[in-house]
């Protein structure tokens, strides 16, 4: 009896020098929780991961000064000689930081519904379609 569910046909994407999809194997990411402006503990963090076989490390990039301090822990990790692809996770009104961060980083993960977040005005439970539209155009 086959216990897994056959794979879907899917094309490679590359996150650095690691190829995801297609006939790659499933790969090992883990995301740190260090403030990203503690590039100490992050770099400290990013190596443990390392060492026990991590592939991809993501790490949160919230603000400018965590996309600053991004470069940073990217410097810090080429200078003690440790390779890993590291994927930026931007969220809410992250365009600039995106922009700003893509330049160190080998990916950018953007949640769409919250690139373009706004805090709710009041509980609403349904949308027009215009409503619906209005943010669809915004994502």
């Amino acid at each position: 009896m086959d216990l897994l569910a056959p794979r879907r046909s899917t094309r490679t994407v590359r996150v650095g020098d690691v190829g995801i999809g297609s006939a790659e194997p499933v790969r090992v990411q883990s995301m740190i929780t260090e403030d990203t402006c503690d590039v100490d503990a992050c770099v400290t963090a990013v190596a443990r991961l390392v060492d026990v076989g991590c592939e991809i490390v993501r790490v949160t990039v919230p603000t400018m000064a965590a996309a600053r301090a991004t470069a940073e822990i990217r410097t810090r990790l080429a200078r003690e000689n440790i390779s890993v692809p590291i994927v930026a996770d931007v969220h809410h009104q992250g365009s600039p930081i995106a922009v700003e961060v893509a330049r160190v980083v080998d990916k950018v993960r953007i949640n769409p519904g919250l690139f373009v977040y706004r805090k709710p005005q009041g509980r609403a439970v349904d949308y027009s379609p215009a409503e619906i539209r209005e943010e669809l155009d915004e994502i």
